[in-house]
């Protein structure tokens, strides 16, 4: 019994053992490519044409402020890594800690979020399209929005996404976005 014991014992460090192993070597194998990925995931730049009227800067999305009425095709580099193009319409007007807006974001590519917002008073973080890892916007961003006529630019950067590109450096991964070899799977 002491030897089916010990047998046990072993099994579950080497297993143990293992794991960590795996681990550790995807985030050696892919430190660069996860800290080039955390670096890009700082920042959002969108560009979109199309008959468009549209103002904002905003801190935060509790403490937005401006207006857009139009209809756009976007290139887009946004939160949530995601990456290609998408239509949106609608209008939305914006104070700080009060928005009116009803926007739609469809079609879309494979890799951006569709969405339709139509919402009135105080946004909140728990709205399901602030999500940390599913959500098509960030509700923490920092940035501005400007169209006139047929083109319009959209630059943000996002706080927390900084702080998980720094922490990174460490081996910390505060947003839970580090690729490993699971993903390729």
């Amino acid at each position: 019994m002491k030897k089916f014991k010990l047998v046990l014992l072993f099994a579950a460090i080497f297993m143990t053992t293992s794991a960590l192993q795996a681990q550790w070597t995807d985030k050696l194998t892919l430190y660069l490519p996860n800290r080039i990925m955390d670096a890009l995931d700082s920042f959002s730049l969108n560009i979109a044409g199309g008959p468009i009227l549209s103002a904002q800067l905003f801190a935060t999305r509790a403490i937005d402020t401006g207006a857009r009425v139009g209809y756009t095709f976007n290139l887009i580099k946004d939160h949530n890594r995601q990456y290609g193009w998408a239509a949106q319409n609608g209008y939305a007007l914006y104070f700080p800690f009060l928005v009116k807006e009803d926007l739609e974001r469809r079609p879309a590519s494979i890799f951006v979020k569709e969405y339709w917002q139509n919402k009135e008073g105080f946004p909140f973080p728990s709205d399901p399209i602030y999500a940390k890892r599913e959500g098509a916007r960030d509700y923490w961003e920092f940035g501005g929005i400007l169209g006139l006529g047929i083109i319009e630019a959209k630059v943000s950067i996002h706080p927390i996404e900084i702080l998980d590109a720094a922490l990174g450096f460490f081996f910390i991964d505060i947003c839970n976005d580090d690729m490993t070899f699971e993903n390729f799977r």
